[in-house]
């Protein structure tokens, strides 16, 4: 039974119609990452190594690469149209942070993985702190800690508890951890049992929480959103069974609660939400949904190959398979909207 959150009890409704807009991109690139300082300033990354910028909501592009290697960008975290941080994965030296302090034209290599680690996803504090989560190895938990943004060490005695085996995470979408609301929430995947690692802003280790999400190999969470020290939102699901739910869930006072399925089948890669808490939107491969009122009903937006989307002030952007790029706008008024799409 649909349980009523706090989050949809909370949004308003938004504009009459909801355009999609796609946005001019190289088509041979699978963008992943996405992140928006503001709502004219975005970068993407992705596959051949490449990463886009654009200072005007993606009406034009720079493309930067930062490594002459097929590495896959997955994860980008930009503080404003100067400062990024980006986040390459693979194993055998392939997961990598790189960072620019000149808008994209030089980067530099800040932490390297040896070996078999494998890092699926990074967050940035607002007070420079970052995050950086990898599957466990040998009954360790591989999870590097940035404090200055220079100075990255292992921490693999960060979480309350040993990891279960083959715990890890996706990095499908880079949310695999997420900071907000003074608050480090990160989700996990591929065990036994789904988790939900959290700590305060100035709290030492995570605690480790198990989840009702769907488990086993390829399956767990794959976004989460902090709303508060112990009041998150998460997305998931089992990525060889797509029937399998739940997919969305919120976890608030020790309970979690599932909520309205979107429309899109098979496990969900990334959630959103809304600035001031005004809607979710959730993607896959099958497409992207945005939940934006009170009554929970949810708005199709796209049945494009989308695996990441990103919101600043009234802007959100979609980024996925071959090239593809996507921009709305919404704003809050009475009326319903309607998603009309031009792609």
């Amino acid at each position: 039974m649909f349980v009523m959150n706090s989050v949809v009890a909370n949004a308003l409704l938004l504009t009459s119609s909801i355009t999609i807009t796609p946005l001019s991109s190289p088509t041979d690139i699978h963008w992943i990452g996405v992140s928006a300082p503001s709502p004219e300033v975005v970068w993407i990354s992705g596959s051949n190594a490449t990463i886009g910028r654009s200072l005007d909501g993606g009406a034009s592009w720079q493309y930067f690469n930062p490594v002459n290697q097929a590495l896959e960008f997955r994860d980008i975290e930009a503080l404003d149209s100067d400062h990024a941080y980006a986040l390459s994965i693979g194993r055998n030296g392939d997961s990598r942070i790189y960072y620019t302090a000149n808008g994209g034209q030089n980067w530099q290599l800040r932490y390297r993985a040896g070996g078999q680690q494998f890092l699926n996803c990074m967050a940035i504090a607002t007070n420079g702190e970052a995050w950086v989560y990898g599957d466990s190895s040998e009954n360790n938990w591989e999870m590097i800690r940035g404090a200055d943004g220079r100075n990255w060490l292992s921490a693999r005695n960060a979480v309350d508890s040993q990891p279960l085996a083959g715990e890890g995470g996706f990095a499908a979408s880079g949310g695999c951890i997420r900071f907000a609301n003074q608050s480090w929430a990160i989700g996990t995947g591929n065990a036994s049992t789904a988790r939900l690692l959290l700590k305060r802003a100035t709290g030492i280790r995570f605690r480790a929480i198990d989840t009702p999400m769907p488990a086993g190999p390829n399956a767990g969470i794959t976004s989460v959103w902090p709303l508060a020290h112990d009041h998150v939102l998460l997305a998931g699901g089992d990525l060889q069974h797509p029937e399998v739910r739940p997919r969305l869930l919120e976890y608030q006072n020790n309970r979690f609660t599932e909520l309205s399925e979107p429309p899109i089948d098979g496990a969900l890669y990334s959630l959103t939400l809304l600035p001031d808490q005004q809607g979710l939107l959730v993607s896959n491969p099958n497409g992207a949904a945005l939940l934006p009122n009170r009554t929970g009903s949810w708005q199709s937006l796209t049945n494009a190959n989308v695996w990441n989307s990103a919101c600043a002030g009234d802007s959100c952007y979609l980024v996925g398979k071959d090239g593809y790029v996507a921009r709305f706008n919404w704003s809050t008024t009475s009326d319903r909207p309607a998603a009309v799409v031009l792609e």
